[in-house]
């Protein structure tokens, strides 16, 4: 592989790590807000 090729490869894998990393925190705060809301509306209810 050339050198253009490689930065171009190293470039491409970076950008998909950092997708990933922030469609991974996004669903992570999601996740807690549902958590959030479940436990408001189903296991406080009572009180």
């Amino acid at each position: 592989m050339n050198d253009a090729s490689q930065f171009a490869t190293a470039m491409l894998a970076l950008v998909f790590i950092a997708a990933l990393l922030v469609t991974g925190e996004l669903f992570i705060e999601q996740r807690a807000q549902r958590d959030i809301v479940y436990v408001t509306s189903h296991l406080l209810r009572p009180l």
